[in-house]
């Protein structure tokens, strides 16, 4: 070891040693806990001892195995979907509404494909809290670095070489339960410190730590076994490798790595990650515990006696069915006789001696039968003390009939539905956990993003510039990076952690669209009148738009519609002279133009009659003439004076009729154009 190396170790061999007691001391805190939950996991997989199987011939009920599934599809069948919006939903508060909608891009990509991350390491901490009571996982920031030369002016000199971020990533990792350690406690509020065990090989150990410190930690291939007999360390090591804990120490927010191998620390740091709780861990998810203790208990423990007489009533069970079986003899000499019972379930012993056996009265006169009538008598009171047992099983779980999918005829609806409620308000309290723990790992995740991320890698990555919030990215960055602003204006959350109400979703956008067409068509009368309404409307309209979540992303489409109308009543008002008409003169003309199109109408039509009366007048005229000319020309010349008064006669008829045919059209124009005139006038 090299000078610079013992020098080093000189400063942290100190606090090493604290540090290899304190682990030591929360290792014996855990320690009941961690064989508690071996057995249980072990009792979990069926992995039970053959020898009593052999004995018994049965094996054992592990209905725990399948209350721990109707559990797991009852809390995480699906993934969650993060929700992050504003705080109180503020329709005015543009740029936090974007805000959001990209840190839940951010936090949300990849979370649905199965190789997720965040959906792996939520789906074994969940089976892990059901099974051995304890769950956990660990964020990380790591961003690749890439360097960069850049030449000088002068070519003797160096080129001088930058760092830059090439890519950013946050991971969520999956912690096994017996990895996660902590000083001992009795609130998570209390724990000073948080623990991770790595065990790790060769190569990740000097590719971390450097080779200078692989001489002076122990590596080991074989797993290590406790004094009772279980299992320490993995048992998959086809490798050496060495066990280091990485240690988060809230009072001084530093970071160690240590090795009980080793007499010093292998390194340390200052806060890393500069996150307002310090841990890059969430309070983990914990079976029942009190505040006197935070060392969990598993939820097999709490009930291990219900499950245990399942067990036994099981085995009983198998006992007596196993002897339920058809016995005799045959006589040695003829072996065929072995075949009429003689398979795999029955049995036929061959007797020596047969005539002598026959002669003693056979079996009856030898053997006392087993009364197998008694055996079925019995095997019937297990099998209903066996129903009975699961029944307190499932009080005390919580688990009914109706979530394992079974039902009995004979029940009321109103039995069932008792039963499903009584389930469901059990089942809550467990879903608020998991949604609490989902919750705390998403906003760890958030804060890590808006800590480190660059301004450029949140925009590139939420692909804000894709949308019509594009104007508000630079803004909403700012929102994100700033610690104040965005722990008063944006909220994360978790939502949707069940089995998930797909229709929910269509639901809500079918009621905004609803919602917003019944608006819409109610306020087109008072836009025609009040056009300077229009921003006021559509305020009204986001304003109520953004109580849906369906709707969250075209707010923006909202506050630009908002923006172009004021714009544009804005520059109407600074130019009178193209400033659009009242809307009451707009109305007033549509109603004269309606009554002088009615008036023309009218003058058109009575124009027309009045050619009529004179093509009729002119038809009646020309037939007198006719008439008059054939009397002319019947009367002798001795009535010509006669014939004379009738044609003046004939002439003063039609100059009346003229008359009276040119007064009734002078009048009726004028009446026309008095009409007109009069519909011309501006109303008051």
């Amino acid at each position: 070891m090299d000078q610079e190396l013992q020098q080093e170790s000189s400063t942290k061999s100190n606090s090493s040693e604290s540090w290899v007691k304190e682990l030591t001391l929360a290792e014996k805190e855990l320690r009941k806990f961690w064989q508690r939950g071996r057995r249980v996991i072990r009792g979990y997989l069926n992995e039970t001892d053959s020898t009593s199987v052999q004995e018994t011939g049965a094996d054992k009920y592990n209905i725990f195995w399948a209350n721990v599934g109707v559990l797991k599809a009852s809390l995480y069948a699906n993934p969650p979907k993060p929700l992050v919006k504003r705080e109180w939903d503020d329709y005015m508060d543009q740029q936090g509404r974007v805000a959001a909608i990209m840190m839940e891009r951010l936090i949300t990509q990849g979370f649905e494909k199965p190789d997720s991350d965040l959906n792996t390491a939520f789906k074994q901490t969940v089976e892990d809290r059901l099974v051995s009571g304890l769950g956990q996982v660990w964020l990380s920031y790591e961003p690749e670095i890439e360097q960069l030369e850049i030449p000088q002016d002068n070519e003797a000199m160096e080129p001088l070489v930058l760092e830059r971020v090439k890519t950013e990533h946050v991971f969520t990792d999956y912690l096994y339960w017996e990895d996660f350690l902590w000083s001992p406690c009795r609130t998570w509020e209390e724990c000073r410190w948080v623990a991770k065990r790595v065990w790790m090989d060769r190569d990740a150990f000097c590719s971390r730590f450097g080779e200078a410190y692989d001489s002076l930690v122990a590596w080991t291939k074989k797993p290590a076994v406790d004094k009772v007999g279980d299992r320490v360390t993995p048992e998959t090591m086809g490798v050496e490798k060495t066990e280091v804990f990485e240690i988060w120490h809230r009072p001084t927010r530093t970071v160690h790595w240590v090795s009980k191998s080793c007499s010093w620390e292998l390194d340390s740091q200052d806060d890393p990650l500069e996150l307002a709780d310090f841990f890059p861990c969430p309070k983990p998810l914990l079976a029942t515990h009190t505040t006197s203790n935070l060392v969990p208990k598993a939820d097999y423990l709490m009930a291990q006696s219900q499950y245990r007489r399942l067990d036994n009533l099981s085995r009983r069970i198998g006992m007596l069915e196993d002897a339920i079986q058809a016995s005799g003899v045959y006589d040695k000499a003829n072996k065929e006789l072995s075949q009429i019972l003689g398979n795999s379930q029955n049995k036929m012993i061959p007797v020596e001696n047969w005539a002598m056996f026959a002669e003693k009265g056979g079996m009856k006169g030898v053997v006392d039968w087993y009364p197998l009538d008694m055996v079925v008598g019995a095997l019937d009171k297990l099998r209903g003390a066996k129903e009975a047992a699961k029944v307190e099983l499932f009080e005390l779980t919580g688990i009914s009939d109706i979530m394992r999918g079974q039902t009995n005829a004979r029940e009321t609806l109103g039995a069932q539905e008792m039963k499903s409620q009584y389930s469901s308000v059990r089942l809550q309290y467990l879903q608020g956990e998991v949604a609490e723990f989902i919750q705390r790992v998403l906003r760890i995740k958030a804060e890590i993003i808006s800590k480190h991320f660059l301004p450029e890698t949140i925009i590139q990555r939420s692909l804000i510039e894709l949308t019509p919030d594009a104007d508000f990215a630079v803004e909403a960055v700012q929102i994100i990076k700033d610690d104040f602003m965005r722990c008063y204006r944006i909220q994360v959350f978790a939502d949707t952690l069940a089995i998930p109400d797909y229709n929910a979703e269509r639901a809500g956008r079918v009621e905004f669209i609803t919602a917003a067409g019944q608006f819409i068509s109610q306020v087109i009368p008072l836009l025609q009148i009040e056009p300077e309404a229009g921003p006021f409307l559509l305020q009204v309209l986001q304003w109520g738009v953004a109580g849906f979540r369906s709707a969250a992303t075209i707010e923006g489409v909202f506050s630009r519609a908002i923006t172009q109308m004021s714009n544009k009543l804005a520059k109407a008002a600074q130019n009178p002279q193209q400033q659009q008409p009242d809307p009451r003169v707009i109305v007033a003309n549509a109603q004269a133009q309606a009554i002088q199109a009615k008036t023309q109408a009218e003058l058109q039509r009575k124009n027309q009659e009045i050619q009529t009366n004179m093509v009729r007048a002119q038809s009646e005229l020309a037939k007198d003439n006719a008439v008059a000319q054939a009397k002319v020309s019947d009367i002798n010349a001795g009535t010509k004076m006669k014939q004379m008064d009738t044609m003046n006669t004939i002439k003063l008829r039609t100059v009346k009729t003229q008359d009276e045919i040119k007064r009734s059209r002078i009048k009726l124009q004028a009446d026309l154009k008095a009409k007109a005139a009069a519909s011309r006038r501006p109303q008051q």
